[in-house]
């Protein structure tokens, strides 16, 4: 993480800090001494002064914000990809822990300098050089100063250890939302039977559908959170105003011995504006303690590992014996596939064909035998084949970024060449946005987008998962032309419902209802794929 610009902005937060406590000092002085100032007292000097602070105030104002702000977009991105070269070959387990949770994580370590290392930094520098100062000049009022900043520093840990036990519990709820909010929306396609069902006694054993998730616990947590360090700003003023009326009734000394000072207005001033200047601590220890609790979100992030192979190039045969996907009741698959050519899965649903295509890929894990020309693979993600799978992910981003996400340098023209093959001249110019805030995708056109993604990276072996579902007979033929072309060098094992008539499929494994012993029949239409049940 780069430093400088961090620390560019605490110098410029600071510089704004006291631009704006020493025009407070210089401006009540100045107006305390301006009632008793003899003739020909200089009144241009102080002015010019006040003047040259108000516009330091702003520059320094403005430039802490654009820089900071530029330092925070950098920092963000860094946080991001930190958390993406965690993410590695493994995988999130944890499937509350979305997308939107990383980014508000590392949005939050990312904002750490802005949202209270400066601003506590600045307080705590200017609060002290205050207290020192009043002590050095023996100010009228210097003991309820130092007093004021005790408080200040008892309230600001008191507030940190409370802190970070509602940030605790908010983190906590939020997930808990995540999680009901998840299987809520993936049961939608049952909402309208939500009422039928939940007006049928509970004896009779019916799954009922839970009610809309609430994030009212998550919102009351950001509302306590809130709360405290209103609470706690509160205390602080009646603090600083108890402090003034103490000093201004005579409670340091006799009226008289001080009240013809003009410097004698400087400490009841200070202490007086303190809420303004010094109560924004109390929402950046809010904003620390959030930030703890995002450290430890990442550090505990789960992931399971996945294991990569190399690349594994196909020259001759992919041969498998007794092979299927591991921990899932499926049939053991024994056949040789050709080296170019496409095979066609077949067969109802829940028979394997997804599982098999994730399995061969290195998707999830698998036993039996998988040898490529006679040697034996082991079990691992294959780095140039490609699975594509039945709901492929678009990334918020440009058309291009979605068809070379690693940055591989792919020529624009074949991504052109490519959509314009597969019907997607919709998708066209390339820097068209499209997912999140952009264009919305309909299924068959997220499934195009996909296959041209595996395309483009030239995968050894492509294994696709139902590409004809949802579209029309014209684009079924055009993404039967691309299939056939790319299968006379490569190897495409296509799992589907559908078969269209212009696909040139040169051999086809057929996987049959299941038995009432789970497993199911396999059976073939090619001699050239041999099938062990």
């Amino acid at each position: 993480m780069k430093s400088k610009p961090a620390y560019l902005t605490l110098l410029l937060a600071l510089l704004h800090g006291m631009a704006g406590i020493t025009i407070l000092v210089i401006s009540s002085w100045f107006i305390a001494i301006s009632a008793i100032a003899p003739i020909g007292f200089n009144y241009v000097i102080p002015a010019v002064v006040i003047r040259a602070l108000a516009l330091l105030r702003i520059a320094s104002g403005y430039a802490s914000m654009w820089v900071g702000h530029n330092d925070l977009l950098t920092r963000i991105a860094e946080g991001r990809l930190r958390v993406f070269s965690q993410l590695e070959n493994s995988k999130i387990t944890d499937k509350a822990f979305t997308t939107e949770a990383l980014a508000q994580h590392t949005e939050m370590l990312a904002s750490r300098w802005i949202a209270w290392i400066a601003p506590l930094s600045n307080i705590t520098f200017i609060f002290t050089n205050l207290c020192v100062a009043a002590v050095w000049f023996d100010l009228p009022g210097t003991s309820f100063l130092l007093t004021l900043f005790v408080i200040w520093l008892i309230i600001v840990v008191l507030q940190g250890f409370s802190g970070l036990n509602v940030a605790k519990k908010a983190t906590k709820e939020n997930k808990v939302f995540r999680q009901e909010s998840a299987y809520f929306l993936n049961c939608s396609a049952l909402w309208h039977l939500n009422k039928a069902m939940t007006d049928k006694p509970k004896e009779e054993g019916r799954h009922v559908i839970n009610s809309v998730p609430s994030a009212d616990k998550v919102w009351r947590q950001q509302t306590t959170q809130k709360d405290k360090a209103l609470r706690a700003s509160w205390w602080f003023q009646g603090a600083a105003f108890f402090a003034v009326v103490l000093v201004m009734s005579g409670a340091v000394s006799p009226i008289s011995d001080f009240s013809y000072m003009p410097i004698a207005i400087v400490v009841p001033m200070i202490l007086m504006a303190a809420p303004d200047w010094a109560g924004a601590a109390f929402h950046s220890i809010t904003k620390f303690a959030q930030h703890k609790q995002s450290a430890k979100a990442l550090k505990k992030l789960k992931t399971s590992p996945i294991k990569v192979l190399e690349r594994t190039e196909l020259h001759h045969s992919l041969t498998l014996s007794g092979y299927t996907a591991k921990n899932r009741r499926l049939p053991l698959v024994s056949a040789t596939f050709p080296a170019t050519g496409i095979v066609c899965i077949s067969g109802p649903s829940g028979c394997g064909k997804s599982s098999l295509l994730q399995s061969i890929a290195g998707v999830v894990p698998s036993t039996g035998l998988k040898e490529v020309d006679g040697m034996r693979i082991s079990d691992g993600l294959i780095k140039n084949w490609r699975y594509v799978e039945q709901e492929p992910i678009v990334l918020s981003g440009s058309v291009s970024s979605n068809l070379d996400p690693a940055g591989m340098g792919i020529p624009l023209d074949d991504m052109t060449n490519l959509l314009a093959q597969l019907g997607l001249e919709a998708l066209l110019p390339l820097s068209m946005w499209v997912g999140k805030a952009g264009r919305a995708l309909s299924g068959g056109e997220r499934k195009r987008l996909a296959l041209a993604r595996a395309i483009l990276s030239h995968a050894k072996v492509l294994l696709v998962d139902e590409p004809f579902e949802g579209l029309d007979v014209t684009t079924q033929h055009k993404v039967c032309e691309v299939l056939n072309r790319y299968a006379a060098n490569h190897l495409i094992l296509v799992a589907s419902h559908v078969t269209p008539s212009a696909l040139n499929v040169s051999s086809t494994l057929l996987l049959e209802e299941a038995r009432m012993d789970n497993l199911c029949a396999v059976s073939t239409l090619s001699s050239s794929l041999n099938i062990q049940d």
